[in-house]
Parts: structure tokens; C-alpha cells; sequence
């Protein structure tokens, strides 16, 4: 997702919900598609009540404000968000209404938390160009502001990783833009021989500008070979739509995350915590006792954060260490542990811990002490 798109989603977040063609309750929020403009001053702070022409709305200021989202460079299809501040209206009967030819038509704001507002999608037929836009208070033009409309843009669909080189194991982002006059339906699927099974696109829900967008991050294969793969991305019934080829690459000697920077396993008393006690690699523990394991690793390989273990003739089970990412390990390299139990039938003695990592390249011992008691 680029960071235009970034900014929307965190625009999105300042609106009040609704859409449709028709106005619906919300403040407009702000985003790299934006624009907020101050009414010319007016010459009275009242707006009649065309019912029987009583001031109903008043203008504080003389400024109203109109904040308008997602106007620069919209597509047809495309969500706006009009917010007008600084008017006070006591009656329903002094309508806020919103024109411009980017619209199917007026479109009325609605009074909600301090300020009326709408939201709206524009026409699939939206002409390219700037569109003048106006807001009246019971027929008083009082704030302008333009959207700028450019041309439809055909499907298009993304493929990102998150780090330069695609790794065996690492989550790969999968983006389709389907904004486009005569596209439909909701069910999109991509699938490769990278991926362990196809993996189905759900709706973005926060995409709040762009209403049709979709998107997934599965994992590459953990032991993925080196070489390009093709991710096919396929429509409703299974039709092909499009495809992306991804270079993968396993790390090799002389890259950074080659080994990691690997250390471990701490082993350590529970009761007493982690930040208490010496980081020992032997640890005397009773028969039933408990004992927490810690590794730490720069640069775990991707995805290996879920499937570090660790293993000993004197446990119960095989230890799944899971990621700390509580705030005592803030500024401590990424660490991962779990705590596991000595088990009662076996003979006092000295027993090894291992964690192997980096798909068997790195493995180190530590040793569990079992005493009587």
C-alpha cells in the first residue's frame, strides 16, 4: 500500500460514517486530497427560516469554514467528505445543501456534533476537470471549494514484501485496486507456488476514500527454493484478471541475516523473573519444577518467530517459545521464550536445552540441572 493510500486510511479515521449518493451524516476529514476553504465574510450573521422568516442559523465568526476530503485528484467512483464549520442552525427547515457538477445532484448536509456534514461517492460517469463546488444555508451561498475529478484508471493489481529481498517465509503483500466503471463482485483470489494454499482478497475496510480495494499478506513457504514465482490473481468463477512475478531469495554468507545475531538459551527461575536473575546457560531446577527459556536473535529469519522451540529429555513437552513483545523487553534485542516443566519420573542429572534457528545453521545448548528436590 503506497502512502497516499496510507494517508487516507488514517483520514478516514477523523470521519463521522455514512455514504451514498444522497448526503449522509459525517465531518469531512482531512487527507493529502483536502482542501479547506473560508467563506468570504458575510454581511449578516443571520439566516433566514424560509418557514416564516425567523433567523434560525447563525454564523458566530462570519467565517464559515468548508473542509472538503478527498477532492484533489478523485476518481470516479470515488468517496468525498464535505464538513461545513462555523454555522449554527436550530431548524431543519434552513437546508444545507452542497452542488457542484462532479455530484449527481444537490446533496444535503446534515447537522451532527458541532457542524453539518455529508459523505458521497462520485458518479462512475464524473467527467475529468475541476468542478466548481458551492454550499448554501436556506439558499445563501456562504463557502466554495472545487474537486478536481481525473480519469478512471484500469485494475490494478500489487505485489510488495516488506524488506528488499523476498526471504522464504516472509509475508508478502498482496493489493488489487478494482475502482473502475463496470467492475464487480467481491470475490478475488491470488495463487502461487510460492504460497501454501491460493489466498483468498478481503474487502479493505479502511481504504475509506477508495471503496474498492482489496488485499491480503499471507506467508511465503518456509523452505520456498530460490527463484521467480508467478502470483496469479484471479476474478469471480475463477476467471484469470491478472499476475505479478516475485523474485525469492534465501539469505546467504555475508548478508546480515545470514545467522542473525543469535544468543542463547537463558535459562532462569520464573518466581524470581527475567530482569532478577543471572542469565545462566545451566539452571538447577527440581524434578516438576519450572524453568523459563529465553533466545534472543537480531535477525530471526521470517516467519521463524512462529516456529522457534525448544527441546530437552528433561521437559514434558517440546517448548514453543513465543515472541516478547511485552514493554520490559523495550530496547532488548527481539527475544523469544516460554516456560516449561521438569518432568517427576526422571533421574537427577545434567540435561541439555536446545534451540536450533536459521533453518539449521545456528544451534546452541544450554543445561537444565535436575535435582531430587
Amino acid at each position: 500500500m503506497n502512502w497516499s493510500r496510507l494517508m487516507g486510511v488514517l483520514a478516514a479515521g477523523l470521519v463521522l460514517g455514512g455514504c451514498g449518493t444522497s448526503a449522509s451524516t459525517t465531518g469531512a476529514a482531512q487527507s493529502p486530497g483536502a482542501s479547506a476553504h473560508t467563506a468570504h465574510k458575510t454581511d449578516a450573521h443571520h439566516t433566514a427560516d424560509p418557514r416564516n422568516g425567523k433567523s434560525r442559523c447563525t454564523t458566530p465568526t462570519g467565517k464559515p469554514t468548508l473542509v472538503v476530503g478527498g477532492n484533489l485528484e478523485a476518481r470516479p467512483g470515488q468517496r468525498v467528505t464535505l464538513e461545513l464549520n462555523g454555522v449554527s442552525c436550530k431548524s431543519a427547515n434552513a437546508p444545507v445543501v452542497a452542488r457542484s457538477s462532479a455530484f449527481r445532484g444537490p446533496v444535503r448536509l446534515r447537522w451532527q456534533d458541532g457542524s453539518f456534514g455529508a459523505t458521497l461517492s462520485l458518479p462512475m460517469t464524473a467527467e475529468p476537470g475541476r468542478h466548481p463546488l458551492s454550499v448554501t444555508v436556506a439558499g445563501r451561498t456562504l463557502a466554495h471549494d472545487t474537486i478536481q475529478v481525473v480519469r478512471s484508471k484500469r485494475p490494478s493489481f500489487e505485489l510488495n514484501q516488506a524488506s528488499k529481498v523476498a526471504r522464504p517465509g516472509a509475508p508478502v503483500w498482496l493489493y488489487f485496486d478494482d475502482l473502475y466503471p463496470g467492475e464487480r463482485g467481491t470475490r478475488f483470489t491470488v495463487r502461487s507456488a510460492a504460497l501454501p494454499r491460493p489466498v483468498r482478497l478481503v474487502h479493505d475496510k479502511f481504504e475509506f476514500y477508495n471503496r474498492r480495494t482489496f488485499q491480503a499478506r499471507p506467508q511465503l513457504k518456509p523452505g520456498l527454493a530460490d527463484g521467480t514465482y508467478t502470483f496469479e490473481l484471479l476474478g469471480p468463477h475463477g476467471r484469470h484478471l491478472m499476475k505479478k512475478r516475485l523474485t525469492v531469495r534465501a539469505s546467504r554468507p555475508g548478508d546480515p541475516d545470514y545467522l542473525g545475531k543469535a544468543y542463547g538459551p537463558d535459562l532462569y527461575d520464573p518466581g524470581v523473573g527475567y530482569a532478577d536473575s543471572p542469565h545462566k546457560h545451566s539452571l538447577r531446577v527440581a524434578r516438576g519444577g519450572k524453568v523459563e527459556v529465553m533466545w534472543h536473535d537480531v535477525t530471526p529469519d521470517p516467519g521463524e518467530e512462529k516456529r522457534l522451540t525448544a527441546t530437552s529429555p528433561a521437559f514434558t513437552r517440546v517448548l514453543h517459545l513465543r515472541s516478547d513483545d511485552s514493554k520490559s523487553a523495550d530496547g532488548d534485542d527481539p527475544r523469544f521464550l516460554d516456560t516449561a516443566t521438569i518432568r517427576t519420573d526422571i533421574k537427577p542429572g545434567r540435561y541439555p536445552v536446545t534451540v536450533i534457528a536459521h533453518h539449521g545453521r545456528v544451534k546452541k545448548v544450554g543445561y537444565v540441572i535436575v535435582t531430587a528436590r
